[in-house]
């Protein structure tokens, strides 16, 4: 890995278990023929491949007790009142540890963390937050100090299984716990499967000082301003010749930060 890439570490609290990858720039098997598709679209497709995929760690759903699959376990939501014509169901997984809504820890990370309990699926205590499920990664993601991790849905991506996910920004810099993902669960008559090994989220590192940001209006007169619609105008002019312009000037600009700068 390079100088200019970003480096996430992770540290496992079980055994085995599916581990975020890098995202993938592709958002679709099948690809149209000819000009103007999205995957030409250098910004698109640099969206959807920064940071890393995280996957659901075990397979779950939220349906009607006739929908739950076969050997899956299934239980009422513990909210008062919460989702009384749905259930929820987990799938047993002995080989990466989760058994009975739960992943074993091994006596490795508890001789050290002491006495952890982790969940797959967890609920909010509120009645006016039914709506509401926690999944819990068996893992703990660490950055730089001054960075932190901004966890948002798959971008660029379709979401199939009708979850809809909050962001959430994680100071792990000094955060030192396990993620859990917080999504809001379809209205009836929707329901939820998810597959362990499913893309669930997408985490990207940025920097804490991003999370104070503001905007600063620069006025007409100011140089920067006319050197940015001088520049406007000479990229129109290159667009005009070459529509795939901004990919090849994205790449030539990329080449020209991992150029190492000349010794001293």
């Amino acid at each position: 890995m390079d100088e200019n890439s970003a480096t996430i570490e992770i540290i496992g609290l079980v055994q085995k278990f599916h581990p975020p990858v890098p995202a993938s720039p592709k958002t679709r098997d099948k690809v149209p023929s000819g000009y103007g598709t999205r995957e030409q679209c250098r910004p698109f497709v640099a969206a959807a491949g920064i940071g890393l995929t995280v996957p659901s760690p075990f397979s779950w759903g939220y349906c009607t007790p006739a929908e739950v699959p076969p050997l899956a376990r299934s239980f009422q939501s513990p909210v008062k009142g919460g989702c009384p014509d749905r259930v929820f169901y987990i799938r047993d997984d002995p080989e990466y540890g989760f058994v009975g809504n739960q992943f074993a820890v091994p006596d490795k990370i508890s001789q050290i963390a002491g006495h952890l309990v982790i969940p797959g699926l967890s609920f909010f205590d509120r009645e006016d937050q039914q709506s509401l499920v926690k999944v819990h990664l068996p893992y703990i993601f660490r950055t730089d100090r001054d960075a932190g991790l901004l966890f948002v849905p798959p971008i660029n991506r379709k979401f199939s299984n009708g979850l809809t996910m909050m962001s959430g920004l994680v100071e792990t810099g000094w955060y030192s716990d396990a993620v859990n993902l917080a999504f809001e669960l379809p209205p009836s008559p929707g329901s939820v499967h998810v597959v362990a090994g499913d893309p669930l989220a997408q985490v990207l590192p940025v920097p804490m000082s991003a999370a104070s940001t503001d905007a600063k209006m620069l006025e007409p007169h100011r140089r920067q301003v006319r050197d940015t619609l001088e520049s406007m105008v000479k990229w129109k002019q290159q667009h005009d010749l070459d529509r795939s312009a901004y990919k090849r000037i994205s790449k030539l600009q990329i080449a020209d930060q991992q150029v190492e700068e000349p010794a001293s």
